[in-house]
């Protein structure tokens, strides 16, 4: 067994994690939440943060894991903080450092370990957040960008626990020394400070707390109800990102003054995060009464924001718990009232939501859902089906659209509306886009060698991966792996996307489109770009949203709007194709519009990959019939 070196810096390390007072600290959920959490998205069944004292390495925080310390001799951790580089050990068994470590013959038995070190505010190295593992592993650049987030929010939490008690000691100092008890001027900001929002003036998320705790015996006293809601900004990201961080300060001023304006007396308003509010609703009435107060503040927090010609708009979600029936004390309370608020969010933002007891299920459903998605691709759980694009003037089929697919051994067969989210909250939109194109582009050389006629397949591209990765090197090794035609490889893009960087997004599609490969947008209708916007990108197709197909042929209106759709790309010399075809009167009327191309159950649902040939054989040639 290799026993870790003592670092040059031994001296200042220790200095530097004595002074954060967290060896031998009660435990504290802030920290526990990230060690489950780390556990939870990595699929690993030990995660623990680790400081490295002189002699043993202790556990601040642990999942999994019985042990609260062990010596430093023995950590794997003890081995980490020699390097900046995380320390990751496939199988520990046949690692000449660790094979013969006690921690691997016997315990806890680790076989895979993967660990980022914790650093201190001058760089000092205080530790690791570990995942553990009594299997071997192989562990993605993915994973270890998790690893490495959720260890910064550690660093976060020891930085605020080290400025909250440097500021209490000076408060304490401060207050002691006043004459005749009275505060000082610089003990009163201190005490401000400490209680309170720099930027918007308001109480913080401990004091809250402190008042939630304060008001629960009158509460019970009186036998009188009182409302905890959480309050969170709608795309509150992208106006700081388009509009830049001083417009996004100025807006959170606004917003906190006119919901000032509009709460009682004895309510209280909280700054809790960047974009995040929590209201204290005392004797807040029947639950009418509660929602008719919320709905005013939610009317308040809408608005248009302005600057340099550009307008976004600002909408907010609020989720709401009621004292007694959705918790007893502070801490339940605010977390019920987080999840109806994030249930909110899942709702399409701008809407209110009750806790209710159902939507703990969800919860952890959509954790099972989170913690499963990392393995899914690997496990061969995520799989495509393919739906027909037919030729309205032929009745041909003009292509298919490569629909993403979860088959989840617990939760049966899910759609990509259920699991895109969350891959995109955690990062997995990239390697997950990677794989469907992959796959789509071995489908088309299969199909291709197989002797059936060439048929082109569309699969969608998300915002991460046209503006976050090198896509169009990705495109290029994958035509070039697979050997097919670029035209047969079509990239769809929602309006939204290109939106989003628009000067960005017209040298990326112009690089793809050199490639030879179309170009599409998708849902078009739903978001913010014109006709005279998209003139200006080098696009092959547009695709009308289903929801205008919905009911064109039961309103004028709708019908108007997608025959104008229709003239205008004609006019642009794009082919336009309708989603979500499902009757006849809707072919007829896409007919009669000159609408080029329609997708839908009114031809066919998605296939799966098996079934395709067949279908390529029958339609390729001759019309579709529903």
């Amino acid at each position: 067994m290799e026993q870790p070196r003592i670092p040059t810096d031994e001296a200042q390390r220790l200095a530097a994690l004595h002074a954060t007072n967290l060896l031998g600290s009660s435990p504290e959920e802030s920290f526990d939440r990230i060690t489950r959490m780390a556990s939870r998205l990595l699929g690993m069944p030990m995660s623990v943060i680790s400081l490295v004292d002189r002699g043993n390495q202790w556990f601040k925080s642990r999942c999994g894991l019985k042990e609260t310390s062990t010596g430093r001799d023995v950590s794997f951790c003890g081995h980490a903080i020699l390097s900046d580089e995380p320390l990751v050990v496939p199988d520990a068994a046949n690692d000449p450092r660790f094979s013969d470590n006690p921690l691997v013959t016997g315990g806890p038995r680790v076989r895979f370990y993967a660990g980022v070190q914790l650093y201190s505010v001058d760089r000092m190295k205080l530790g690791t957040l570990c995942v553990m593992d009594r299997l071997p592993h192989r562990i993605s650049e993915a994973d270890l960008d998790t690893l490495r987030d959720l260890a910064r929010m550690v660093e976060q939490l020891i930085y605020h626990r080290q400025l909250a008690m440097a500021a209490r000691a000076l408060h304490e100092q401060l207050t002691s020394s006043a004459a005749r008890g009275q505060l000082s001027p610089a003990a009163g900001q201190v005490e401000f400070l400490l209680n309170h929002d720099v930027l918007t003036g308001l109480a913080n998320r401990h004091a809250l707390v402190r008042a939630i705790q304060d008001g629960i015996v009158g509460w019970r006293d009186r036998a009188a109800s009182a409302v905890v809601a959480c309050l969170n900004l709608d795309r509150f990201k992208r106006l700081n990102e388009l509009l830049g961080h001083r417009a996004g300060d100025e807006a959170l001023v606004a917003i906190t003054r006119s919901l000032q304006d509009r709460l009682r007396e004895d309510d209280m308003l909280a700054r809790a995060g960047n974009d995040e509010f929590v209201l204290l609703l005392n004797d807040a009435g029947d639950d009418r009464q509660a929602r008719d107060l919320l709905e005013r503040l939610l009317r308040a927090v809408n608005r248009q924001i302005i600057a340099d010609g550009t307008e976004i708009s600002l909408t907010c979600s609020i989720g709401y718990a009621r004292f007694p029936d959705d918790g007893e004390d502070a801490d339940a309370l605010l977390n019920n009232a987080v999840l109806a608020m994030r249930h909110a969010k899942t709702m399409g933002g701008g809407t209110i939501q009750p806790f209710s007891k159902d939507l703990r299920q969800e919860l952890g459903r959509r954790l099972t859902l989170e913690s499963h998605l990392r393995r899914a691709a690997e496990a061969g759980e995520l799989f495509l089906q393919y739906q027909p694009k037919i030729d309205l003037r032929h009745g041909r089929i003009a292509g298919f659209e490569a629909l993403l697919r979860w088959q989840h051994p617990e939760y049966g067969v899910l759609s990509p509306d259920e699991f895109v989210p969350i891959a995109e909250e955690t990062g997995l939109t990239v390697p997950i886009g990677e794989w469907a194109m992959r796959t789509v582009a071995a489908q088309v050389a299969a199909w291709r060698d197989e002797g059936l006629p060439a048929i082109p397949v569309a699969v969608n591209l998300s915002a991460r991966q046209f503006l976050q990765t090198d896509v169009v090197a990705t495109v290029q090794e994958l035509l070039r792996t697979a050997r097919i035609e670029p035209g047969l490889l079509e990239l769809e893009l929602t309006e939204s996307v290109s939106m989003a960087d628009p000067v960005r997004s017209e040298i990326v599609m112009r690089r793809l489109r050199e490639l030879g490969v179309t170009l599409s947008i998708d849902d078009f209708g739903t978001g913010y770009s014109s006709f005279a916007y998209l003139k200006r990108l080098p696009i092959d197709k547009l695709k009308i949203d289903r929801s205008f197909i919905l009911d064109m042929t039961q309103s004028a209106e709708s019908l108007a709007i997608v025959q104008a759709m229709i003239a205008m790309a004609h006019r642009l010399h794009l082919v336009v194709v309708a989603e979500g075809v499902e009757t006849a009167e809707q072919v007829a009327a896409l007919r009669k519009a000159e609408c080029d191309q329609i997708q839908g159950y009114f031809f066919s649902r998605p296939l799966r990959a098996n079934d395709c040939g067949a279908y390529i054989r029958e339609h390729a040639m001759r019309g579709a019939r529903p």
